[in-house]
Order: C-alpha cells, then sequence, then structure tokens
C-alpha cells in the first residue's frame, strides 16, 4: 500500500472515516473513488477478518454428575444432545 501519514491509521481504527479519506486524498492526491479503495484496503489490514463459523470453536456443555464430577463435553454441533 502507498505510504499514508499515520494519522490515517488512528482515524481509521477511531472510526473517523471522513476524515481518514480526506487525509487519504490530501497525501495520495487521488480522486475521491481512489481514496476510498486505499481506505477499505487499510481498515481490511488494521480490522482482521472475523472467523467464519466453519473454523469457530464448538461450544462447550458443561454438566455436573450426581457423584459432584464435572462433564466437559467439547465439539457438540448445535442442537446436539451429549450421550449418556
Amino acid at each position: 500500500m502507498a505510504e499514508l501519514p499515520e494519522s490515517v491509521d488512528r482515524d481509521i481504527l477511531e472510526g473517523r472515516t471522513i476524515l481518514a479519506v480526506k487525509k487519504i486524498r490530501e497525501a495520495q492526491g487521488c480522486s475521491l473513488h481512489q481514496a476510498v479503495d486505499l481506505y477499505h484496503q487499510r481498515y481490511g489490514e488494521l480490522h482482521p477478518e472475523p472467523v467464519s463459523v466453519q473454523e469457530a470453536p464448538r461450544p462447550r456443555v458443561l454438566r455436573f454428575e450426581r457423584d459432584g464430577t464435572l462433564v466437559v463435553l467439547e465439539g457438540l454441533k448445535d442442537g446436539q444432545e451429549p450421550k449418556k
């Protein structure tokens, strides 16, 4: 990515989109469309992609047995009941 002032990163991280785009235009001497594209590119670099649903860890089920022990069941699919 082209060299941008540090203040652009601060503006992006703090949600000041319009100010960040304005500073990108001034620093790069580009059109509004190009500045918005650069903004989105930099935003993606500063905010990592969320974990996809397929990669997300499965929920855990915690269950106390009658004898007082704790059983932890991991990796259950949605709606799946633990085996007894």
